[in-house]
């Protein structure tokens, strides 16, 4: 006669399965499922199962949800996501972003760093990664998941493939450079380049001498930067100049 076995879980093992899969019963049951099955195919001889927290984990990554979003794995992904990107990887790429969707990452979390990857890395080389990330964005917004996927999708394979260029991202972080490092008070804003919406700064000489460019038909000879960093180019610069 064939006795069923009787199934103890070890309370570190539920509490295992609610932190990592976040509210999400059915996600839960299938790991704690598939967790039993694997103990009683494992060809104990006793007539008892204990489930453990090691048996947890291991039916939770068998049904491909083992993801900690709040932890080590939810930047080990992203990292690895970034990176294949802009590797132009696109065959990794899809394959971290499925690791993180089909572990229950927001898919706007990943759909805002795609629109900051399309600044940092492509840039200038391809000006139009950035509406095509910040539209995919909105249509994650629109109709969520598992809608969007397809879309994020897209998102990915696009940036990967474009070409790269960190030039903004340089060139700004120059600027961040200078302005953090600069010794006393931050350079005037030459008189030139203020406005002057009242008789008063008028009469200061706000403005004056200001070339308005659209009256001119050739390149105007102008200074924009305050005279202490004239002659300064950020594209170029190295903060290690200083």
């Amino acid at each position: 006669m064939f006795c069923r076995p009787k199934v103890y879980i070890e309370q570190k093992a539920l509490d295992t399965i609610g932190h990592l899969c976040d509210g999400d019963a059915r996600a839960g049951l299938n790991g704690l499922q598939l967790a039993v099955q694997a103990r009683v195919g494992s060809g104990s001889t006793s007539r008892d199962i204990v489930v453990q927290e090691e048996h947890v984990k291991e039916g939770l990554q068998r049904s491909h949800i083992l993801y900690d979003k709040a932890g080590e794995e939810h930047y080990n992904c992203i990292s690895a996501l970034h990176k294949s990107m802009r590797g132009s990887h696109e065959n990794a790429s899809l394959y971290w972003l499925g690791r993180m969707l089909e572990g229950g990452e927001d898919p706007l979390y990943v759909a805002r760093r795609l629109v900051r990857f399309s600044s940092e890395d492509v840039g200038m080389a391809d000006p139009s990664a950035l509406p095509q990330a910040v539209s995919a964005f909105q249509a994650c917004h629109f109709i969520g998941m598992p809608e969007c996927e397809v879309i994020l999708a897209q998102c990915v394979v696009y940036l990967a493939r474009a070409p790269k260029s960190v030039e903004i991202y340089k060139a700004y972080g120059n600027v961040k450079a200078s302005l953090r490092n600069h010794k006393g008070p931050l350079p005037s804003v030459p008189l030139h380049l203020r406005n002057a919406p009242t008789k008063l700064m008028k009469d200061l000489g706000y403005a004056e001498g200001y070339k308005y460019n659209p009256a001119f038909s050739a390149p105007v000879e102008q200074d924009y930067l305050p005279e202490e960093l004239r002659g300064m180019d950020f594209f170029t610069w190295n903060p290690s100049d200083l």
